[in-house]
Parts: structure tokens; C-alpha cells; sequence
């Protein structure tokens, strides 16, 4: 059982450095595409959507390890207010729908993409791209959020963030 949760967790740190490289090649896209346009009057036709996607990929494949180093915002007005007993239950209760959520947006974001695939829908722009690609960014996200539920839950306890794994 160790070892598949270590291999979980890897997981979810694999997305969260994916998510971390689409950032640093968004930058370099932006900047890119600021200089093309400023300085050599030739703007691209790629680097804003490629951005876009990027920025979401990030958002998606990272926001499990956010979930899992208690690194997302929480709200602990309730949780400051109640002993230690509640506290575990709200932890165990927040989890669990965090990971209902997870399963029906993973489910609805594979069938959508699914779909989108089917269907041939490319952008709108020049480039063309099959947006079931960018899409399938969705549930490889709710994938990894999934899992990083079923870890907070297996974990149980209330934790007070902060820390990284």
C-alpha cells in the first residue's frame, strides 16, 4: 500500500512540475510574442492561444498538488471555532465532496473532450488545433485531483497547511 501511495503522490508532483514548465513556456511565448510585435512590427499567430492553453493546463494539472500541500485558500472561520473532533469530521466531509466533485468533472470533462474529438472541432484561429488536445487537460486534472482526495482522505486529520510533501 506504501508504495502505491508513493507512486501517487509522484503522480500528482509530475503535475504539478508540467504545470509549472507550461508556466515558464507561457513567459517565454509572451515575451516572444510582445517582442516580435514591438520591435520587428510581426506579430505571431500562435502565441496567444498556445498561452491560453498553457495557462490552463497549468491551472488544472497543478491544483492537485495545491490540494494535497494544503497550499489552496481556505476558509477556516468554522474550523477555528469547533474542537478537534468536529474538526476531523469537516476534514473528512470537505475531502470527500472535494473528491465526489473530482470524479463527476473528470467523467464530464473526458466525455466532453471525447466528444469534441469526434465531432473534429479544431480553433478558430490559423492554427487550427484539435481542441480535444488543450481539453484533455481537464480530466488528466481531475484525475490527479481525484487521487489527491482519496490521499487526503487516507491521510484523515485536519491539517493546518503549510507544508509541502
Amino acid at each position: 500500500m506504501k508504495v502505491l501511495y508513493r507512486i501517487t503522490d509522484q503522480l500528482i508532483i509530475m503535475g504539478a512540475y508540467l504545470a509549472g514548465l507550461f508556466i515558464i513556456l507561457t513567459t517565454f511565448m509572451i515575451f516572444f510574442e510582445v517582442v516580435s510585435r514591438a520591435l520587428f512590427n510581426q506579430p505571431t499567430i500562435w502565441a496567444t492561444e498556445l498561452s491560453i492553453y498553457a495557462i490552463i493546463g497549468s491551472c488544472f494539472l497543478g491544483s492537485a498538488y495545491a490540494v494535497r500541500t494544503y497550499s489552496h485558500i481556505t476558509v477556516d472561520l468554522l474550523i477555528n471555532n469547533v474542537n478537534d473532533r468536529i474538526k476531523t469530521i469537516l476534514a473528512y466531509l470537505s475531502n470527500a465532496l472535494g473528491l465526489v466533485f473530482s470524479i463527476i468533472f473528470t467523467f464530464y470533462g473526458f466525455h466532453h473532450s471525447m466528444k469534441t474529438m469526434e465531432l473534429d472541432v479544431t480553433s478558430a484561429t490559423l492554427l487550427r488545433v484539435p481542441m480535444y488536445l488543450p481539453e484533455l487537460l481537464l480530466p488528466v486534472g481531475g484525475v490527479l485531483m481525484c487521487l489527491a482526495f482519496f490521499l487526503q482522505i487516507l491521510d484523515g486529520g485536519v491539517h493546518k497547511g503549510g507544508e509541502h510533501i
